[in-house]
């Protein structure tokens, strides 16, 4: 396969949706603990079950069977956004209440053990072929990421470099932990810093050399272009409010003003 072949089927490999630029999907991550009884506070790996009851295509689940995942529809509107996270609050926690356990929103756990993974094949693989420090330290994290809708490669670029001259900035604004979150997470992720791309051309070497041409999902920098055709913020911790939450958003789209 010719560069220019290989250059167009990695680009393929990300769904840009033009009628959803400038709209803002979020993600938060949960982690389930036990209820009651002499287990209370203790953290619970039942994240399969929690997602058999909810049966909700809004949650979804992660790399640690003690975490869940409940997500957004891509909206424009604030209102929209937090009505929409209410909504998946209130049903999480009325299942988890029905099976005994509670949704916690904390930025770092205590050391699991047993430490299991959620069983899906993508996240089994990973979980064989990275050290017991690498999977102790990615079980351990939650947070809050960002998605804003970009219309192709060349703008997620624009988004993905401008949002980088605040990456401190945001860093601080969502900690929640004393930099303990971003400390396990580069554990986690050797290449979790962020790149300025200069072109389309510069991201598919970077990808080449870090190990994700081949699936973008390997791709963890606190800002990456997700295959979603989104720019994704990674570096949001854990917090109860949604008006924080709202407060990022808020943030986030004061800085790419320009570029949208």
């Amino acid at each position: 396969m010719t560069e220019k072949n290989e250059l167009s089927a990695f680009l393929s490999k990300f769904m840009f949706r033009p009628e959803l630029e400038g709209f803002i999907g979020i993600e938060r991550e949960h982690f389930l603990v036990y209820g009651g009884g002499l287990a209370s506070g203790m953290y619970a790996p039942h994240s399969k079950k929690f997602l058999e009851a909810v049966n909700d295509a809004r949650w979804t689940y992660e790399l640690s069977a003690y975490q869940v995942e409940a997500r957004t529809n891509p909206q424009v509107d604030l209102s929209a956004i937090k009505l929409e996270m209410l909504e998946n609050e209130n049903l999480g926690n009325q299942v988890a209440c029905d099976l005994g356990l509670k949704l916690v929103n904390r930025e770092v756990a205590a050391h699991l053990h047993p430490l299991e993974v959620y069983p899906d094949p993508r996240y089994l693989e990973i979980a064989k072929n990275i050290s017991p420090e690498k999977l102790d330290a990615a079980c351990r994290v939650t947070g809050t990421h960002i998605h804003l809708g970009v219309r192709n490669i060349d703008h997620a670029i624009a988004v993905n470099n401008i949002l980088i001259s605040h990456l401190d900035k945001l860093c601080a604004l969502g900690d929640h932990s004393s930099g303990e979150r971003f400390r396990l997470y580069k554990v986690m992720a050797e290449n979790w810093e962020p790149i300025a791309y200069q072109n389309q051309e510069h991201l598919f070497e970077v990808a080449r050399s870090e190990g994700f041409i081949e699936n973008p999902r390997n791709c963890w920098k606190l800002i990456r272009i997700s295959i979603h055709g989104t720019v994704e913020l990674r570096m949001f911790g854990s917090t109860d409010s949604v008006d924080e939450i709202l407060e990022w958003v808020s943030v986030v789209k004061s800085i790419t003003r320009k570029v949208f």
